[in-house]
This record gives C-alpha cells, structure tokens and sequence, in this order.
C-alpha cells in the first residue's frame, strides 16, 4: 500500500484486522516481520525520532496520551522534546488550541475535561508538532456521541493541510476520504473509492463491515451516494413526484 503526500486515506476492517498493528508500524513501536515501511524515505524502526518528527499518532484512548497536570503543558509536551524556543512554543500551543476549538482551556486540568476534549487536547499536542502525516487509530472509539462529533468535525478541518491516515470500523467517518482500504487477516483486501462501498456488499459481508442507515436507505430509494442526513434530504427533495 502506497499514501501519497497530502491525500486523506481511510482505513477499514473488522477487530483484529491489524488496523492498529498499522498505525504502531508507521511510527516505529513494532518492526515489521516481513516487507519494508517507510515514511517519507525513512524506515521508522530504523529511525524512529526521523519519523516521529514527520508523523504523529493520535491513538484511541486519550487518558493514555494525557499526562501533564495543565492542558498547556500536554500540548507542549512533544515541542519540548525538540527543543523548540519557549516563545515559539507558546505560539504553537495557542494555535493548536485554537484549531481543535480549545482556546482558553490552557489552564484547564485534563482530568476535568469530557472525552471529546480531552481527546481534542492530545489531537492539539500532535498538531503542535506541525507533523506531515496525521494517523488517526480509531480516534472516536473510546467517546460518547456529542465527543465523537466534536473530534470528527476538527479531523474534517484538517483536510488538505496535511496527509491523513483514519483507522476506523465505522464507515461513516471516511465517506469524504479520497480512497479506502480495508484490511484483513493482517493483509489488504481491497482498495476502492468511498462512492464504490455502496457496490460491494459482498466485500462488505466478507469484512463484518456495514453501511451507515443514511447510505442504506439513500441505495434503497436509489439516490445515489449520500453522504450525510442532509445530503439525502436535498436527493430525495429533487425528485419529482408524478
């Protein structure tokens, strides 16, 4: 499999698929037993802290990734590493938190805050790093509804400004992703635009994968390719009735 610079790839597959086995792969915590990963040329388990400067890893679990008693000192964390200059790094926390809808919460203790923000505060300690690739290891599986839109809706603004790697079982997080692969056995089964899922329910099956209701209804009315509740509300609105 092949991500080219600036794309938004989703990544799909049933548990046990080896979607996270990916994501540890690509930032170098476990060493391929067989083939060759590499990051913008670099082998991450070869040369970790190249990668680890070019990639970031936003994994399920955000309580795992939170360990500073501030906000602003998790989000800083990763800076410090490099050694970047106290001022700078205060500008990079500000607009960190400012691209995931933080503003303010510097001072905030994190084991105060809902789970969508905390997990927006560990997306903002990434984003501080000004990575080239995003991986998303099943980012909203550990969140409620209300956190789960609320993370959703600032991966969503991240497109275009960097590469995206989003692991996930829900198909209705990676409808605007530029291709989707899904995963297997350990291996790539399929590689295919998001509009061509609604075509294969028997690669869907095969996978344990399943439709949103909003693309399951949208297919039944035969509507097309409906991404969104609204989408199919406008689809269904256009058709004329004789």
């Amino acid at each position: 499999m092949r991500v080219s610079a600036g794309e938004y790839v989703g990544v799909l597959g049933p548990n046990g698929s080896g979607k996270s086995t990916l994501a540890r792969l690509l930032n170098g915590l476990l060493r391929a037993d067989s083939g060759r990963v590499l990051v913008a040329g670099y082998d991450p388990a070869e040369e970790p802290w190249e990668v680890r400067r070019r990639l970031g890893v936003l994994f399920q679990n955000p309580d795992n990734q939170l360990l500073a008693p501030f906000v602003e000192d998790d989000v800083a964390f990763g800076l410090e590493n490099l050694g970047v200059s106290r001022e700078e790094m205060r500008g990079r926390v500000r607009a960190a938190l400012e691209a995931v809808g933080l503003s303010g919460f510097e001072r905030r203790e994190p084991h105060t805050l809902s789970g969508g923000e905390k997990q927006r505060v560990a997306l903002a300690g990434i984003l501080a790093v000004e990575p080239e690739v995003l991986v998303l290891d099943e980012p909203t599986s550990m969140l409620d509804a209300a956190g789960r839109r609320e993370v959703l809706e600032r991966i969503s603004a991240l497109r275009g400004e960097r590469t995206v790697v989003h692991i996930t079982h829900h198909l209705d997080e990676i409808l605007d992703a530029d291709r989707v692969l899904i995963l297997n056995g350990g291996r790539l089964v399929a590689e295919l635009a998001p509009e061509e899922l609604v075509r294969e329910p028997e690669l869907l099956r095969e996978n344990r994968l399943v439709l949103p209701p909003v693309l399951r209804l949208a297919a039944a009315l035969g509507l097309g390719f409906c991404r969104t509740p609204e989408e199919l509300a406008r689809a269904i609105a256009g058709q004329r009735v004789w």
